[in-house]
């Protein structure tokens, strides 16, 4: 079935869907010749491409993200603590406090702590460590900003789900028992790490109250110190009596059975079908050429036929000339004697 519509300049188009399947049939063994050949290379890459084990560990955010108030039901400590001693001792619940949380979690700080204490420097530079000898290529020092970034976006993972609260913390390496033991270990330590942090505040105000409780003399106001003090011991022995805070681990880490990447068999099969698609898109594209040339050229042979007949017209029309008689000059009357 053909389609004739007008074309700009005069060309007319055809359209033959039997010319497009007959040149997709005339190169049919080329192009599974070439996407067989091109899905072989791809699968022989993925073999250059170290093998990847992710492993993840579930844990659950022990926090409150609701503000804490002066209202009794907005207490965030136990009724043991008054007003005074809240507000002073523990720190008031922040509306984002998850996000913060997540952002200590994806800190440089927090990560180049991990890093060092790992001794992760020679697995994210290990093209340029050696591993016989034990040092780094001569020359070579390790940046930690870059040993960072590479750990934040090629290492450890994140991923929050918004319907459960719970957090997946994913780590990806060249070893599956290396990523089990990093995911458990990135637990442990941050945990720690937000414990240290909350001890270190809470004994710089404990510092601060020793200091006050030497410097004034009033009774009442020893009294008042002395209760902060008391209030302070509870804080920080509830800060060390819980060993899953913020983080309580719901499920550990486990070393992966296979590999996460490369997917060889994906990446080959998709290179199959996009190189045939490659191949039909071609010789769809050699049909609409040659017509697109064949139509140039019948409009060049019209345009150039139609200017000749103009212009023989035109050479016609100066050439018929009508004649006239020619004027015989005036002699004067005939008389007739």
């Amino acid at each position: 079935m053909k389609d004739h519509q007008n074309m700009p300049y005069g060309i007319e188009e055809e359209v033959d869907l039997l010319e497009y399947l007959h040149a997709i049939l005339r190169f049919k063994y080329r192009i599974l010749i070439v996407a067989m050949i091109g899905a072989v290379a791809m699968f022989a890459y993925s073999k250059l491409v170290d093998d990847i084990y992710m492993s993840t560990s579930v844990v659950a955010v022990n926090i409150k993200e609701k503000p804490g108030g002066v209202s009794p039901k907005d207490y965030r400590a136990s009724d043991a603590l008054g007003l005074i001693e809240h507000d002073f001792i523990i720190e008031a619940a922040h509306s984002n406090e998850r996000d913060r949380l997540m952002a200590r979690m994806r800190s440089m700080k927090f990560s180049q702590l991990f890093i060092e204490e790992n001794n992760l420097l020679p697995y994210l530079f290990h093209k340029r460590w050696n591993a016989r000898e034990k040092k780094w290529e001569q020359g070579f020092k390790p940046d930690p900003r870059e040993a960072g970034q590479i750990f934040n976006q090629a290492i450890r993972g994140l991923n929050s789900d918004d319907e459960s609260g719970l957090l997946r913390i994913n780590f990806k390496t060249r070893d599956p028992e290396l990523s089990a033991q990093l995911a458990n270990k990135f637990v442990e330590r941050f945990n720690r790490f937000i414990r240290d942090n909350d001890a270190s505040e809470l004994k710089a105000r404990r510092e601060y109250l020793e200091a006050r409780l030497n410097e004034v003399e009033n009774i009442e106001l020893h009294r008042s110190i002395y209760r902060l003090m008391e209030t302070q011991l509870a804080a920080e022995s509830l800060l060390y009596a819980r060993s899953d805070y913020p983080l309580e681990v719901i499920q550990p880490a486990f070393p992966a059975i296979y590999k996460t990447y490369p997917q060889r068999k994906k990446w080959a099969a998709l290179t199959f079908v996009g190189l045939i698609l490659l191949g039909v898109m071609i010789s769809i594209g050699f049909v609409l050429l040659k017509n697109l040339r064949s139509g140039l050229k019948e409009y060049q042979e019209k345009h150039t036929a139609s200017q000749a007949e103009n212009d023989k017209t035109k050479t016609g029309d100066k050439q018929q000339v009508t004649p006239t008689q020619p004027q015989t000059p005036y002699q004067g009357d005939d008389w007739v004697d």
